[in-house]
């Protein structure tokens, strides 16, 4: 049975079945919560991986009320990952942290500065950081804002990837200290991945500086 709940896990996701995969958390929200999770750790251009937070989302929206401690030892997970002395490789660690956030606030909003801060201290986790923060967008700003002079210095990176990201991350939070400097990248050509209302774009920077 457990196999073949793992075997289905997988499927739903690659279908985008989120509502199948909620289905399934009734019996043993634990054991698909774990299912889940090991869908998560991959390539940043797969869009599984996406897939998987999402299903993280629905799932802590779902269950998070009944299960607390489920999802608060992800999220510790997560930090712990984030930090050096851990040799773990964070791989989607603050996306894991934001899924769960933005899915009860009320019960995980406290976590936003953590993951911020912790992301941010490793460089692995930037894209992340970035991510998160424009998923979660300007409803949690207050909570974002002390972090916004290290945030806004992404848009001046080396990395095209995180320069993107950056540019998308502004215009959700609608940073407006940011908007000169991306009306100035409105030709910058380097491309990144997007991940938004369940799609994963490749986006050249040019056109997310110019999207309203």
């Amino acid at each position: 049975m457990r196999n073949n709940e793992k075997t289905l896990v997988t499927e739903y996701l690659a279908a985008q079945n989120y509502q199948g995969i909620v289905e399934l958390g009734k019996k043993n929200n634990a054991r698909v919560l774990r299912y889940v999770q090991m869908n998560v750790w991959g390539d940043y251009r797969n869009t599984q991986r996406w897939y998987a937070i999402s299903a993280l989302e629905k799932l802590a929206e779902a269950y998070s009320g009944k299960y607390d401690e489920c999802y608060r030892n992800v999220i510790r997970r997560a930090v712990w990952a984030m930090a050096d002395e851990s040799g773990n490789v964070p791989w989607a660690a603050p996306e894991m942290m934001t899924a769960i956030i933005k899915a009860n606030p009320l019960q995980y909003g406290e976590f936003i500065k953590i993951m911020i801060n912790n992301g941010l201290d490793s460089p692995m986790c930037h894209l992340g950081v970035l991510w998160s923060v424009g998923y979660l967008g300007k409803t949690y700003f207050s909570q974002i804002e002390p972090y916004m002079k290290r945030l806004i210095k992404f848009l001046e990176h080396k990395d095209g990837e995180l320069r993107g990201m950056a540019v998308w991350a502004m215009k959700r939070l609608q940073y407006q200290p940011a908007f000169a400097k991306i009306e100035n990248m409105a030709e910058d050509d380097a491309e990144c991945w997007i991940y938004e209302d369940g799609i994963l774009h490749k986006k050249p920077i040019s056109q997310i500086a110019r999207e309203g």
